[in-house]
């Protein structure tokens, strides 16, 4: 009887949390103190009301109260939130996520194989919210068998899709498939992605990519020229010190652009070419 009336305790706790979590007025040091004691009893018999709360939470577009929640659940759920807070991780609420970004990294990692088994259905399925975090949840897992998948989802119409897609491909490394989707997507009409592309196969510094990189230093799109001089200073100088890579740097220190002219000087300082 103790252990029930503990629980229904909580419970009224978890209530009075989701409820002063949409109060403006409510104080916040109170907030903290309940949180605090759901996180440290860690009652399973909670996961109802929480995944409940949480699901309520989003739909009304609380951020605050999501990464209140979300926490709470993922300490008190382990890796069997993982489906929940996924579904809560999608919704665009206007934050940065970081803590729910980092408890569903380290919840996939325990357990990779039922994470995928998870993300795979929504990376292919119809909720484009649901589909663009299980595309991006997907690097967290990689798999060979995922790049099909991926290969489809770089054609895809919505512009978001495609960036998550870019970052999900830089999971896979060096795999040769993998390069070749990053240096497509070197010419999507989107300047982030081209800009992610960059990012990535900057970090990945395989030479047989270096040709591509140098052709964007003429993109219409001042960021993306920067990004060639970002991506080009992550090249060893053996990899090589050329004199087509040291001719796009000394044409983007010139360029009408500062920030350009900024990020040239830098990859010039990181790994001095021939010129």
């Amino acid at each position: 009887m103790e252990n029930r009336w503990a629980t229904g305790d909580l419970i009224i706790r978890l209530d009075e949390l989701a409820a002063g979590l949409t109060d403006p007025d409510c104080d916040l040091d109170d907030l903290a103190a309940i949180e605090n004691k759901l996180i440290a009893a860690r009652r399973r018999e909670l996961i109802p009301s929480l995944e409940a709360h949480l699901a309520a939470a989003v739909e009304s577009g609380g951020w605050y109260a999501r990464h209140v929640l979300a926490g709470i659940l993922a300490k008190t759920a382990g890796r069997t939130s993982l489906a929940a807070l996924v579904r809560a991780y999608s919704r665009d609420l206007g934050d940065d996520q970081d803590s729910l970004s980092t408890s569903l990294y380290v919840l996939a990692q325990e357990d990779p194989a039922a994470a995928r088994d998870i993300l795979l259905p929504h990376a292919v399925g119809s909720d484009e919210d649901l589909r663009r975090a299980g595309i991006w949840l997907l690097g967290f897992v990689p798999d060979p068998s995922d790049l099909s998948l991926l290969a489809h989802a770089a054609q895809d119409s919505d512009e978001r899709i495609r960036s998550v897609v870019v970052g999900t491909l830089g999971s896979h490394g060096a795999e040769p498939a993998a390069v070749d989707l990053l240096l497509n997507l070197l010419d999507d009409p989107s300047p982030q992605v081209r800009i992610s592309s960059l990012s990535a196969l900057g970090f990945l510094r395989q030479p047989l990519t270096l040709p591509k990189i140098r052709l964007l230093a003429a993109d219409e799109n001042h960021r993306v020229r920067a990004w060639v001089a970002i991506a080009l200073g992550h090249f060893p100088a053996s990899e090589p010190a050329d004199l087509a890579t040291s001719a796009v740097l000394d044409r983007l220190g010139t360029d009408a652009d500062p920030y350009v002219r900024e990020q040239a000087a830098a990859a010039r300082r990181l790994k001095p070419l021939p010129g």
